[in-house]
């Protein structure tokens, strides 16, 4: 609750206005129809009447008109399998176009939709799958669900081929990729191909189209921001929070005009991961653009792609958009200056960077001729999407000033404050949780009233994570709360702290900082270094300096147990975040300074 004082409030004042085009406030303030989210989609990509293609997968083209056709298909076909309003249906897999089809087609016919976090350990989806009975699994990731779709609660599996939307001769070339035949041998049954399952089950005749209901669960996305041992925590959305998310982003799109009618976007994302599904899909479709999907995720392929494909809107985490940028500067001392004038909405979500990479790709950005810098952003599964943007069209000097990157100012329709640990929200300046409220809420979290009592309270969503608001409206994001350690005196010391407090050394690219999941005892407390590229300084005298600036930062009685160089990039997950589960279990390759020199030590 907001305590009444003579304290200026962020969520009181909102500065952010001040970035919002004329016009906003009418858009916010209309009268959205009641209906699905199919539906409200569909009549938007209708809408467009074939102008413009709705999606491009490895050079196929899908019409708009072929999309709700595709979309209208797997509804027939789900009926056919007997799915009814309000039954649960299973989704795994990566961007490939059977997926949204299938998304969109169980919301157009009353089902929710279940999608796991495809980096969850087979042990960890047992407790993910719900009430599923039909589940729609990517053939390269069969393997990995083979023990819960074993159950007996699995009626049909439908395996689907990252080949079956390719056209030929690609789809011939690429066919070795599909697995199906181990699935044939071992469920013939119970498995289907995707042909298959619109042979058997397409040709249903009756109605389709269920209608919206008020508060119900339409989707079931994952949190990455918190999880429990791993687990990602599951969240629930309803159709209307996610037509409202909509509501908000056409009141942003009057600055700038970033989801332009014509371009086309870039998603690389899986879709659950709600952000992207959003920024990269969803809102294009609905504002006559065109959709390029890649499953394919990693550094290298982003650049190929972004660079062929060029598309005004793409979204991906800090490290791989440091990859793009030192693929630039490659490019540039090799006398060949690309051009990226094609950007509208170079989105930086999921992860960010330091400042000194932001400053350096936003340089980048003005020089090769972008209209727009690099576009921070925070958003988060339990508001679908967006919470705060940092798009300032034409605008490359940010504040850099600070030891995190600004992630921008709050989305049109979102509130956004910074409250310590007694619940009262704080001031510009100030350091605390930060809590975002929105209609694009979550219905709450799946199964885990504990949780939702946490978390959601008086209409504020409490993200557990640290930050600051300046004057001028925009948000600094440090990290997660849970990221801490106590020190002997009792004061709490944030990793992410100790992290940049390590990056000011003039050696060091970036650094990482964890707890070591040990079986046994204390966790010990370790630093992962990059180093700068090119540096001719000993290691040796790199760390006895870096030891002797931790042993000034910390409290007394705390120290970093052991120091381990890492080699070009920071080591990133399925999204391109990066990996702490597989730092946090590195228990070798540590160095300390003792005694005037260096020891190797090791945690195993």
């Amino acid at each position: 609750m907001i305590e009444s004082s003579n304290i200026s409030l962020p969520s009181r004042e909102m500065p952010w206005k001040q970035y919002y085009a004329k016009g906003y406030e009418d858009i916010l303030a209309q009268e959205f129809p009641k209906e699905t989210l199919w539906k409200f989609l569909e009549r938007g990509i209708l809408k467009d009447q074939d102008r413009h293609d709705a999606l491009v997968y490895f050079g196929r083209r899908v019409s708009r008109s072929a999309f709700v056709q595709q979309v209208h298909l797997w509804g027939r076909v789900l009926k056919g399998m007997g799915v009814k309003e309000g039954d649960e249906i299973l989704i795994f897999g990566p961007g490939v176009p059977e997926f949204i089809y299938i998304m969109l087609a169980a919301d157009m016919v009353g089902a929710l939709t279940n999608l796991p976090n495809l980096m969850t350990p087979p042990e960890g989806l047992e407790s993910m799958v719900g009430n599923s009975r039909i589940a729609f699994v990517f053939d390269g990731l069969e393997k990995q669900m083979s023990q819960v779709l074993s159950r007996k609660q699995f009626e049909t599996v439908v395996v689907v081929s990252a080949t079956h939307s390719m056209g030929y001769p690609l789809k011939a070339i690429a066919a070795p990729w599909n697995n199906f035949k181990y699935y044939k041998e071992r469920h013939r049954a119970k498995y289907l191909t995707a042909d298959a399952a619109i042979r058997r089950f397409g040709n249903y005749s009756g109605p389709l189209e269920a209608p919206a209901v008020a508060g119900k669960t339409s989707y079931i996305f994952c949190s990455s921001g918190s999880s429990k041992k791993g687990v990602a925590n599951q969240i629930g959305m309803s159709d209307s929070a996610m037509i409202a998310m909509f509501q908000n982003a056409l009141a942003f799109n009057l600055t700038g005009n970033p989801f332009c009618e014509g371009t086309s976007s870039y998603c690389p994302l899986p879709p659950f991961v709600c952000t992207g599904y959003f920024v990269l899909v969803l809102a294009p479709l609905l504002r006559g653009m065109t959709v390029y999907l890649d499953p394919r995720i990693s550094g290298k392929q982003f650049i190929r792609n972004v660079m062929s494909i060029r598309p005004q809107v793409t979204l991906i985490p800090g490290p791989i958009w440091v990859q793009f940028f030192e693929h630039v500067d490659d490019l540039i001392r090799k006398g060949k200056r690309p051009d990226l004038s094609f950007f509208r909405f170079p989105v930086m979500g999921g992860e960010g960077c330091t400042p000194e990479a932001l400053r350096h790709m936003n340089e980048l950005m003005q020089s090769c001729g972008s209209p727009v810098a690099v576009t921070s952003g925070y958003g988060l599964s339990e508001t679908f999407s967006v919470c705060t943007v940092d798009y300032q069209p034409g605008v490359y000097d940010k504040d850099y000033s600070k030891r995190t990157i600004s992630v921008g100012y709050a989305f049109p329709g979102t509130e956004v404050g910074i409250f310590d640990e007694n619940g009262k929200e704080l001031g510009f300046g100030k350091r605390g949780e930060v809590r975002v409220k929105t209609a694009a809420m979550t219905t709450g979290y799946i199964y885990d009233p504990e949780l939702n009592a946490e978390k959601l309270k008086d209409g504020w969503l409490h993200t557990g994570d640290y930050g600051e608001i300046d004057r001028s409206g925009m948000l600094f994001v440090y990290g997660r709360m849970a990221q801490h350690i106590l020190a002997p005196d009792g004061s709490t010391v944030y990793l992410f702290d100790i992290s940049n407090e390590l990056r000011q050394d003039e050696a060091v690219k970036n650094a990482l900082v964890c707890l070591l999941e040990v079986k046994d005892g204390p966790a010990p407390l370790v630093a992962h270094i990059v180093l700068e590229d090119n540096v001719q300084e000993p290691e040796e005298q790199i760390l006895l300096r870096l030891d002797k600036r931790m042993k000034k930062f910390l409290p007394e009685g705390l120290s970093i147990q052991g120091y381990r160089l890492e080699h070009g990039q920071l080591k990133s997950i399925l999204v391109g975040k990066t990996d702490r589960h597989y730092y946090a279990t590195l228990f070798s390759g540590y160095r300390i300074p003792r005694d005037g020199g260096i020891k190797e030590i090791s945690f195993d």
